[in-house]
């Protein structure tokens, strides 16, 4: 049997790439925040034990979160880096638990559309090392030349993956990488990097092409597109347009 879940969503950035006037998880996709849109998805999901965000001291944005009171969502002070954030969310999920062996997911705040499906997934994958959502490189992959804007050579695409979240680790083992890349001073831009660093070879669960990060502004607009089909669509993906 399955255990409930956690999820962390490191909720502090700012989206400096979306030239936005607000943090990019504020922005408005289809009447509610992204941000909305991506505690949707785990909410009503029965194998979710909480949902825990990390959102900066300065955000003035979260008290009108439609979540913002609810029984499931808690709230911690995120960190200066994502990796900062999600480290601090391990501590206080310990603080909260006492429990190092569990499973933790970890999801990007400006992921809204990932489905049911997918989800499901990956809570029900077992795996030591952990696993990730990620999707097969479909174009053509080059590697530029060191300090040159030129090709250096062309990578075998069959072995290239496009990493996704959410991301599910032990609680005890992720944050034991997080906090040994830190004192090793290692810059690491997913979980499953950090887990790298330690030794660990994650398992690639296939992700779906429609679970885009919303980064810059263009992805908003597909994101839009994205949600009207789906919902339109009738999938389950977790999200309603009124609720």
């Amino acid at each position: 049997m399955t255990r409930p879940l956690w999820v962390i969503i490191p909720a502090a950035g700012v989206g400096q790439r979306m030239q936005a006037d607000c943090p990019k998880q504020y922005l408005s996709l289809a009447g509610q925040s992204i941000l909305d849109r991506t505690i949707a998805i785990f909410i009503t999901h029965p194998l979710i034990a909480g949902v825990a965000i990390g959102i900066s001291k300065e955000d003035s944005y979260w008290p009108e979160s439609k979540w913002h009171q609810h029984d499931s969502i808690h709230t911690f002070s995120g960190g200066k880096e994502r990796s900062d954030t999600v480290q601090k969310g391990l501590q206080w999920l310990l603080e909260k638990t006492g429990v190092k062996e569990q499973d933790v997911l970890v999801h990007d705040a400006a992921r809204p559309l990932l489905t049911q499906g997918a989800l499901d997934q990956i809570i029900l994958h077992n795996s030591p090392q952990g696993a990730l959502l990620a999707m097969p490189a479909r174009d053509t992959v080059k590697l530029q030349r060191s300090g040159y804007q030129t090709v250096e050579k062309t990578l075998d695409r069959n072995l290239i993956w496009l990493a996704q979240t959410p991301q599910k680790f032990s609680l005890g083992k992720l944050l034991a990488a997080l906090e040994q890349t830190k004192i090793d001073n290692v810059t690491i831009t997913d979980e499953c990097s950090a887990m790298e660093y330690i030794g660990c070879h994650p398992d690639f669960l296939m992700g779906e092409s429609s679970n885009i990060k919303v980064t810059l502004p263009e992805d908003l607009l597909i994101a839009e597109a994205l949600f009207s089909y789906l919902f339109h669509s009738d999938l389950n993906i977790g999200i309603n347009s009124d609720k």
